[in-house]
């Protein structure tokens, strides 16, 4: 019987090693299935031995799936994610308004530094006008040379209009992609929510770690991470959840996020992002409603700005020039039109009753047409109460310039951080990612384990068979 009793112990251990490496097999191959896979990290066995007395072995079983990630990886991965995704919306939005602005903001400045050439939309209007005012100037009476003047004046006035416009459509865009990064990341808190308990339900059951849910409250915390920064803790007590914090604009920490309970929303007034209930601005350092937030309240701001203080002098300087009297109906521009989103002729001014002369002029008279052609080169400071420092070309070609350093700056930036974030996660893939090379081996070896353990149950069934097959007969 002790003979037998022994087989039978052999037996219980070969099947057990089976179940194991069937396990392994199974594991081994769920990593191959997920090899394209990048929300997925790759799993292991534990192997163990199930006697607890100290005594001879009676077997192995697969004690733990063990998931290979590196927890302070996956938490640079998607902090670098979170700061990749701002510079990366901002230089998408400086390029837009690149577009809206009509040439590249990459100027070349001429020698005398008067104006900028080389495709520059506004720059090369304003030149074609004091141009065509100087050339009405030499001929004042010429019908030609008034309706050139005319024309030049409507084109510098709808350019200017057309790239204001550009700019505010872009800032528009923007402060809607704000209010569609806060729907997703409310959406996304709430599936972060809903993950969370459902990893605290399946752990507590079975005992074991809820490796697929886990690798899905990855993924979604860095789908986040592209929206806007966070913080990431362990509860004390729960060390199968997360809580997710932000700051705010005074640098006060808020728990937006723990566990499973319901997450605090998100909300955004046109301004800046608040939560729902409260009235502080959030301060994200990172995402991508941060890096539009920054765009729409940067660089594109300023220019606009500039535009709009361009536009304000040009109407202002050219109108004294045209009628210094300020006599109504005998303006060039229309004086209540003060920025570049409205500039325009004056109402009733015709190429036919453009004046080359002041009012009351005598005819052949080039006075005004001179007074306009001299503004090309006249310095204006803001410190005597202009709206610009410099000349007309000066103005703009620094305004060009300050957006041009920006773009520049943030697109410098966007590809050092892709280096930066492509680095970590290779970093992190070579750490939880998979390789068919490995998983090759790891499936060979648990085939050569399997078989070893089915021959053994093999050899155990035919001697049992002997012995009942003895007994039997004796």
């Amino acid at each position: 019987m002790s003979g037998s009793g022994g087989l039978y112990d052999v037996l219980r251990m070969g099947i057990s090693s089976l179940r194991a490496q069937s396990k392994a097999l199974e594991t081994v191959s769920r990593n191959m299935a997920n090899v394209n896979n990048t929300a997925y990290s790759r799993q292991r066995v534990v192997f163990g031995d199930p006697s607890f007395t100290g005594g001879p072995s009676i077997g192995v079983e697969v004690t733990e799936i063990r998931q290979i990630r590196d927890v302070l990886l996956d938490r640079q991965v998607t902090r670098e994610k979170s700061v990749s995704s701002a510079l990366a919306a901002e230089t998408s939005a400086y390029e837009r308004g690149e577009a809206a602005l009509g040439e590249s903001v990459a100027p070349v400045i001429d020698a005398t530094g008067a104006r900028t050439v080389g495709g520059s939309s506004i720059a090369d209007a304003i030149a074609v006008f004091f141009g065509a005012a100087r050339q009405l100037a030499a001929n004042p009476t010429n019908p030609a040379q008034k309706q050139m003047l005319f024309q030049a004046g409507n084109t510098m006035a709808d350019r200017f209009r057309f790239c204001r416009a550009g700019l505010d459509q872009v800032g528009m865009d923007l402060r809607e992609a704000v209010k569609n990064g806060v729907d997703e990341a409310n959406l996304l808190l709430g599936a972060l929510r809903e993950i969370n308990g459902l990893i605290a339900s399946e752990e507590s059951t079975t005992g074991f770690k809820a490796l697929a849910l886990r690798d899905q409250r990855q993924a979604r915390l860095e789908d986040l991470a592209q929206l806007c920064d966070f913080q990431t803790t362990i509860p004390a007590g729960a060390p199968n959840q997360i809580e997710l914090s932000v700051r705010t604009a005074a640098g006060a920490s808020v728990t937006m996020l723990s566990g499973s309970s319901p997450p605090i929303k998100l909300s955004f007034d046109g301004d800046s992002v608040r939560f729902v209930e409260g009235n502080e601005p959030l301060a994200f350092k990172g995402g991508s409603i941060r890096g539009n937030l920054a765009a729409r309240d940067g660089a594109l701001k300023t220019l606009s700005s500039d535009l709009d203080k361009l536009a304000g002098q040009l109407i202002s300087a050219v109108n004294n020039a045209y009628n210094p009297q300020g006599l109504p109906g005998q303006n060039f521009f229309a004086p209540t039109a003060g920025t570049a989103l409205t500039i325009r002729l004056a109402d009733g001014l015709t190429a036919a009753g453009l004046r080359a002369s002041l009012p009351g002029g005598a005819a052949g008279d080039a006075s005004a047409a001179v007074a306009i052609s001299l503004l090309d080169a006249k310095a204006f400071a803001g410190s005597q109460g202009d709206q610009i420092d410099g000349t007309f070309g000066q103005s703009y070609s620094g305004a060009v310039a300050r957006f041009s350093y920006a773009l520049s700056q943030s697109r410098m930036s966007s590809e050092n951080q892709e280096s930066v974030f492509s680095a970590i996660s290779a970093q992190r893939d070579s750490v939880s990612g998979v390789s068919l090379d490995e998983e090759a081996a790891e499936l060979m070896k648990f085939q050569r384990a399997y078989q070893a353990a089915a021959r053994v149950v093999t050899i155990i069934d035919e001697m049992l068979d002997i012995v009942v097959s003895r007994l039997g007969t004796g």
